[in-house]
Parts: C-alpha cells; structure tokens; sequence
C-alpha cells in the first residue's frame, strides 16, 4: 500500500544523506589534518551541495553511462587510428633512431596512465567537493599538479633505462644512453605540459555542462595522448639528436640531477597529497611500464604475421586503447562512489555497482564493432592490404567479448585490492588495468585472427 511504501522512502533517503554526511565529515577532517601538518589555511574548496547540484554520479544509470562514454569512446577510436597513420607515415624514424619502436608503447601508456589518474582523482575531488569547480586556488590541486610532475620525469627516466637495458641484453641496437633519456624526458614535459591543460579544461567543461567526468575523462585523456605522443617523440628525437655530444651530455646530467632531487623533494616534504600521490603511484607506474614493454616485445615475436594484415597493425592500437578506457570508466566510477559512501567495495560486489558492469558489457558489444568498420574504412581508403569486411568486424567483435569479462574482473578486483590495503584506487587502478589490456589485447586480437585466417 502507498502509506506503506512512503515510510520507506523516507527511511532511505534518511540513511542516503547520513551516508552522505559522514563522507563531507571524512573530507573535511583530511583537510583539517593538511592544515595542521602546514597546509595553506586559505585552502578554498567547493561544499558537496555546490558540487552535486550539476556534477553527480551516473552510478546504476546505463543509459547515461552509455550515451556519454560511446561518445568520448568513440572520439579516443578515431584519434588512436589517427595516431597508427602517424607512425606508418613516419615509419623511416623508427629505422633513424633505434630503440624507439621499443620506447613508443611504453612512453603512449605512460601518458593515458598519468592523466588518466590525473583525471580520475579531479572527478573525485569534485564530486566529494574537495576541489573547487571552477579550480579556485587550492592547495590540493597544486599539490596533484607537483605530483603529476614528478611521476612524469620519473618515468621518463625509468623507461629509457629500460629500453638501453633491453637493448643490451638482447643485443638490439639503440640510441646511445644519453639521447635515450634526453628524448624521453624532453617529450614528456612537452606532451605533459599539454595534457596538464587539457585534463583542467576537460573536466571544468564537464562540471558545467552537467557530464559526469567518470564517464569521459578516462577515454578523452588517454586519445589526446595517444594522438601527441608519437609526433613529439620524433620532434625529440630530430632535436636531441642535432645537439652536439657534449650539450646532450651536460644536458642529461643536470635533467637526472634535477628527476632525484624532485622525487626525494615530493617524498620527504610535509606535502601530504603529493607524497600520497608519489610514493603510492610510482611502483605501480613502473610496473606498468615493464607490462607495456612486454606489449611491444610480444608484437615484435609476430611481426611477419602482422606485416602481413597491416590491417591488424592498424587496429592493435585503439583495440588496446578503447580496453583499458572500458575498465577505466569503470574503476572511477567505482572509486567516485566509493568515496561518496554510495557502495561497499567488497569480496561480493556491492547490486548497486551491477548496472555498471552491464553498462560495460553493452558499450563493448558497441565500440569494437565500431572499431573494426572505421579499420575497413581507414585500411581501403589508405590502399592498405586487408581481410575482408565481415572477417575483420568478427575479429574485433569477438576478441573485444573475450577481453570484456576479464576487464570487468580485473578492475572490480583491483580496486577491491587497493581499497582494502589503505591505497586510493585512483591512483593506481588505472595505470594497471591499461597495461594488463596491452597484453591481453595484442594477445587475443593475435591469437583470433590466427584462427580466423586459418580456418
């Protein structure tokens, strides 16, 4: 009966703002604690009413889901094509500076995993109020911007040391040590710097326009990353590469000297957010970037299969990317309400995080036969050598089904994982779940279209 049901309701929303209070409460006393251990006392932040009046959570609302991210989906599947004509066009580089073609996926995922996180702690920020909506002058939010600073020379670091490492080991010629690093390095500030004013812009159009950024961000961010990297990267290698032996020595020197002091600077100062930011994200970006190597390596294993359906080689890339976008949407949206109160991140999934998993389902089942028409469009418009029509949809379709549930696990999982041991999912699932998606994506597209070709 309706006097029945409207106690209900009540009893509900009761609980819904309670749940609500104590997580403002929770905010509040994090920044208490910034301002005690020397915080800025000035620290402006947005009131969750400010904040959820236009920027809430699409938690269990699939269709919303759905409509916002094909969206950003689909633009990151035109940009990463985009990104594959790049290199095909530029391909002699890869001939001129050896040991770039191993740097190239490690150095694409390093962008996406960075701001994606980037983006995805923002999006928290807002919907909790932590930050201001219109990113008012915020101790928090320089902080982020510090700590996203430091993990980009960092890893810009880290990977020219392992793609020289690599090189030694196997015996595949590379660029000398120096031009490795400078090169690296150099593009990730410039491409940072990029990214940085994207990801800010992105997300305060978001909040204005009423878009939940844990639906878009993730995709939006890691395409225009896909999209500049690559051609900074050869800009880089061109410019190091014309400097004179001793500049890029004297060079190099000062950029190591200036990666070690800002990283003991950003662990060992009273910077909470940063610190939190640094000393949680860098071993898994690391990781990461070991996992996006292998990527590569596992490419180069079947090269001659893949020069063969260049077709395929154009599709890896945004198959790989749209993966990883499929489980970053969904690790913030999960982190998002998480930090609102709205669901327990247990062993069991949480009935009101089900229609998020579905809406991934549904977006997959969409987005990798989208991929696969724009690859027949691209690869016959360009006079590439290709399969046929109907082979090459079937293969998108059913690797992108074989890679969905493991994605759905794997984020789920994972954010499980860090929220259980004290460490926010923002930071962190991201970076992973893009890499593990290199491997598993090349692998099952790999692996489909061998059967495919075979049968």
């Amino acid at each position: 009966m309706a006097w029945q049901k409207k106690p209900k309701n009540r009893t509900l929303r009761l609980q819904q703002r309670v749940v609500r209070s104590m997580a403002v409460l929770e905010a509040a006393e994090e920044v208490s604690l910034l301002s005690r251990a020397g915080g800025d006392q000035s620290l402006l932040v947005a009131m969750p009413s400010e904040a959820n009046d236009n920027f809430t959570t699409t938690l269990g609302n699939v269709s919303k889901i759905v409509k916002q991210s094909f969206i950003a989906l689909f633009i990151c599947a035109v940009t990463d094509l985009s990104a594959g004509f790049f290199m095909a066009h530029w391909s002699e580089f890869l001939v001129t500076f050896p040991g770039l073609i191993i740097l190239i996926p490690g150095i694409i995922d390093m962008r996406g995993n960075i701001f994606g996180s980037f983006g995805a702690r923002l999006g928290t920020g807002f919907h909790t109020g932590e930050i201001s909506p219109t990113l008012r002058e915020s101790p928090t939010l320089r902080q982020q911007v510090a700590g996203v600073a430091v993990q980009v020379l960092v890893l810009s670091l880290i990977l020219s040391l392992v793609v020289r490492g690599y090189g030694l080991a196997t015996g595949l010629e590379t660029l000398d040590i120096y031009d490795l690093i400078l090169i690296s390095i150099f593009s990730g500030l410039i491409s940072g710097g990029i990214l940085l004013t994207f990801t800010l812009l992105l997300i305060v159009l978001s909040f204005k326009n009423g878009w939940d950024p844990d639906n878009i961000s993730t995709p939006l961010i890691t395409a225009a990353g896909d999209l500049i990297t690559v051609p900074i990267l050869f800009f880089s290698a061109i410019l190091v590469t014309n400097l004179g032996g001793m500049i890029t020595k004297t060079a190099t020197h000062l950029i190591i000297m200036f990666t070690v002091a800002a990283t003991v600077w950003s662990l060992g100062g009273e910077q909470m957010i940063m610190r939190k930011i640094v000393l949680q994200s860098l071993p898994v970006l690391v990781i990461c970037g070991l996992l996006s190597t292998m990527a590569g390596v596992f490419m180069g294993e079947n090269v001659g299969f893949l020069i063969a359906f260049p077709a395929l080689l154009l599709l890896i890339p945004a198959f790989n990317c749209e993966g990883g976008n499929l489980g970053g949407i969904l690790s913030s949206q999960i982190t998002s309400a998480h930090h609102l109160g709205l669901i327990h991140v247990g062993w069991r999934p949480d009935p009101s995080i089900w229609p998020n998993f579905g809406s991934t389902f549904l977006l997959s089942v969409v987005i990798f036969p989208t991929l696969g028409i724009l690859t027949c469009i691209l690869s016959s418009a360009s006079g590439m050598t290709s399969m046929g029509f109907g082979q090459i949809i079937f293969i998108s379709l059913a690797s992108g089904l074989f890679v969905s549930p493991l994605d759905v696990l794997v984020t789920y999982y994972l954010t499980h994982f860090f929220v259980k041991i004290g460490v926010d999912p923002d930071n962190v699932t991201i970076p992973v779940i893009t890499s593990v998606m290199d491997v598993l994506g090349t692998a099952s597209l790999i692996m489909v279209t061998m059967a495919v070709v075979s049968a």
